[in-house]
C-alpha cells in the first residue's frame, strides 16, 4: 500500500481552496443582494436645521446684516454683538433648542430684554471652544434674540453656524460632525486595552518587552484622550467644561512622553538625549499647569513651548531610530519607522498650520489621526510579518524536534524519543510497568525476492499495526531497522495479554495477506514496583532483557514453522 503523507504545503493548498470558497459564497450574497432588491424609506434626515442666516451685527455704531454663518467678523472693544428677528413659526418652536459654540469667549443671550442664558464669563473661564445649549421655550414671547460674545484676544472673531433643532437633531449632528474623532478616538481606548492585556502578559512571563507595550499603550491612551477631548462631544451633557479642557490640554503635552519611552527602548542611540526631552516635556506640563492656575499666563499660551519641544524632538528621535532600527539589525521594524515619520509629518504641518491660522479652531486634531492611523498600521503590518517570521521558526523548530525523536518513516517515536522516555520513567514513581517488544520476521527475504520498496512497506505496514492496536494503553517506538517497542505503565499493563490477542488478528488481517512469506514476532515482560523496590535503572535494565528473552523464543518458533514448512513444499 502507498504511504499517504500529508505536508504543510498539501495543507496550505486545500487552505487556499477553504477561502476562495468563503469568497465564492460572499460573492453569491452579493449577486442575490442586487438581483432580488427591496428597497425601503428611512425615517427621515434628522440632521438639525442650521440658523445662519437673517443676523445682524453691531459695528461701527451701526448695524450691519450677515450674509450667512460661519463667518469671521471685526471685534470692538472685545465685545460682539448678534442679532436676530425670531419668525411666528421660530417662536412656536418650544421644544427646540439655539445652539451655537464659542472660542475663548463669555456668551450672554436675551430673549428681546430678558437675559436667558450666561456662560463663560471671565476670561479665566471662557476655556476653549465649547457648545452652548439655550432652550427656545424661555423665548416664546420674544421677537429678538441678542447674542453678546466677550472675545478674549484678537480684533477679529469668527462665528460657527447656529443650529435650531430638538435636542436629538442637535446630538446627531454634532455627533456626525465629530464622528471621525469619535470612531479614532474609540479605536486608540480599545488598543490601549489590547496592548495594555499583552504588556501585563509579557510582565507575567517575564518578558523586557513588556515596557515598550506599555509604553505605547500609554501613548495610545493619551492620544485617543486628546482626540475625543478635542472634539468636545464630551460636553454634550453639559456639566463642568473645565475638565474636559484641562484634560485635553494635559494629554496634549504629555503625549510626546510614552512616545519617546518607546523609541529610547528600541534606539540604541542618543539615549540620554532622549530622557532629557522627556524631562523636559514633563516639567513644561507641569509648569504650564501652574502658571495658568496661579493666573500669571493662559494655558493655551503656553502651547509655543511644547511645540518648540516637539520640533527639538524630531531630528533627535528620529536619528536614533535610523541608527538603531533601519542601520540596525531591528530591521523587521522598517514599516513601524515609516509610521512613525508619518506622524512626525503630520504633526509637523499640524503645527505650522496652527500658526499661520489654517488650522480649525475646534477638533483640530484631524492631521494628527492621519498619521498615528499609518503608524498603526505599519506596526500592524511589522507585527505581522514578525509573527509571519516566528511561526515560520517554530515550524522549523518543531520540523527538526520531529526529527529528534519521530522516525520518518513510520511516524511513530524513534530510539531517541525510546530512550528519553526510559530517562522519565525513573523521574517518577511507578506502581507497574511492561515493556512489549517487536520484531519483522524475514525482512532480509522480502528485500531480496521483491524489492527494497516492499520491505520498507512491510515496516510502515508493521508500524501501523503496532500503532493501531497499542497507541491508546502505551507509546510506540521504533528502535532499529525491523525492531519496535512499546512502554506501557500502570493499569495499562493488565491490558497486554489482551491487546496481544488484537494484535495477532491484526496481523492476520493486514500484514499477512500482503507478507506471506513473513511475519511479526513480539515479546513481553511486566513488573511491579513499590517504595521499598523502586523502578531503578538496572530493574529497567532487566525487563527490557526478559522482553527480548521473550521475543527470541517466539522467533525461534516462528522460524521452526518456516523450516518445516519449506520442507513440505
Amino acid at each position: 500500500m502507498a504511504r499517504k503523507t500529508h505536508t504543510a504545503a498539501d495543507s496550505r493548498w486545500r487552505d487556499k481552496w477553504v477561502f476562495a470558497a468563503v469568497g465564492v459564497v460572499i460573492l453569491l450574497a452579493v449577486a442575490a443582494s442586487f438581483l432580488f432588491a427591496t428597497q425601503l424609506n428611512g425615517p427621515g434626515e434628522p440632521e438639525a436645521r442650521r440658523l445662519d442666516t437673517g443676523w445682524f451685527y453691531q459695528h461701527d455704531g451701526g448695524s450691519e446684516p450677515i450674509a450667512s454663518f460661519p463667518c469671521t467678523l471685526d471685534v470692538q472693544g472685545g465685545e460682539l454683538l448678534l442679532r436676530r428677528d425670531l419668525s411666528e413659526e421660530e417662536k412656536l418652536h418650544s421644544r427646540y433648542v439655539l445652539t451655537l459654540r464659542s472660542r475663548y469667549a463669555s456668551v450672554r443671550v436675551w430673549a428681546d430684554d430678558t437675559l436667558v442664558y450666561e456662560a463663560a464669563q471671565g476670561e479665566e473661564h471662557a476655556l476653549g471652544s465649547m457648545w452652548h445649549f439655550i432652550p427656545m421655550s424661555q423665548c416664546t414671547d420674544a421677537d429678538q434674540l441678542t447674542v453678546e460674545l466677550r472675545v478674549y484676544g484678537g480684533s477679529e472673531y469668527t462665528v460657527e453656524s447656529f443650529l435650531l433643532d430638538t435636542p436629538g437633531a442637535i446630538r446627531y449632528t454634532l455627533i456626525m460632525d465629530n464622528i471621525s474623532a469619535i470612531l479614532f478616538g474609540v479605536i486608540c481606548l480599545l488598543l490601549t486595552v489590547i496592548t495594555l492585556l499583552a504588556a501585563m502578559m509579557l510582565k507575567w512571563w517575564k518578558s523586557r518587552m513588556y515596557a515598550p507595550v506599555l509604553e505605547f499603550s500609554l501613548f495610545l491612551l493619551l492620544s485617543g484622550a486628546w482626540i475625543f477631548l478635542d472634539s468636545k462631544i464630551t460636553t454634550l451633557g453639559g456639566g463642568n467644561y473645565a475638565v474636559s479642557y484641562f484634560l485635553s490640554y494635559a494629554a496634549f503635552y504629555l503625549m510626546p512622553v510614552p512616545f519617546l519611552l518607546y523609541i529610547r527602548f528600541m534606539a540604541k542611540d542618543c539615549r540620554r538625549l532622549l530622557n532629557v526631552l522627556v524631562w523636559a516635556f514633563l516639567f513644561n506640563a507641569g509648569i504650564s499647569l501652574i502658571l495658568h492656575m496661579t493666573g500669571l499666563v493662559q494655558l493655551r499660551h503656553t502651547a509655543a513651548a511644547v511645540h518648540a519641544l516637539i520640533v527639538v524632538s524630531l531630528p533627535v528621535s528620529t536619528a536614533a531610530l535610523w541608527r538603531g532600527v533601519i542601520r540596525g539589525r531591528e530591521k523587521q521594524l522598517r514599516f513601524t519607522f515609516g509610521g512613525i515619520l508619518a506622524v512626525y509629518a503630520f504633526g509637523l504641518i499640524s503645527i505650522v498650520l496652527f500658526y499661520l491660522k489654517r488650522l480649525p479652531a475646534a477638533n483640530s486634531t484631524q492631521l494628527y489621526m492621519v498619521g498615528l492611523f499609518l503608524l498603526i498600521i505599519g506596526i500592524f503590518v511589522d507585527m505581522v510579518t514578525s509573527f509571519s517570521r516566528f511561526w515560520r521558526m517554530k515550524e522549523d523548530a518543531e520540523h527538526y524536534r520531529r526529527l529528534a525523536v519521530e522516525d520518518s518513516m513510520t511516524e511513530i517515536g524513534n530510539r531517541n524519543a525510546f530512550e528519553m522516555h526510559l530517562t522519565t520513567l525513573l523521574n517518577h514513581p511507578l506502581k507497574k510497568l511492561a515493556f512489549v517488544v517487536f520484531d519483522v520476521d524475514n525482512l532480509k527475504q522480502i528485500n531480496d525476492q521483491m524489492g527494497h520498496h516492499v520491505g520498507d512497506q512491510a515496516i510502515y505496514m508493521a508500524a501501523r499495526c503496532i500503532q493501531a492496536v497499542f497507541s491508546q494503553a502505551g507509546d510506540c517506538y521504533r528502535i532499529g531497522g525491523d525492531e519496535f517497542a512499546v512502554i506501557l505503565t500502570e493499569k495499562d499493563v493488565s491490558k497486554v495479554p489482551m491487546l496481544l490477542e488484537r494484535f495477532r488478528q491484526e496481523v492476520a488481517l493486514n500484514w499477512a495477506v500482503r507478507f506471506p512469506s513473513g511475519d511479526i514476532s513480539y515479546g513481553w515482560s511486566s513488573a511491579e514496583f513499590s517504595d521499598e523496590e523502586p523502578a531503578a535503572l538496572e530493574r529497567i535494565a532487566q525487563l527490557r532483557e526478559e522482553a527480548d528473552r521473550s521475543l527470541y523464543r517466539q522467533k525461534q518458533v516462528h522460524k521452526a514453522k518456516n523450516t518445516v514448512a519449506s520442507t513440505l513444499n
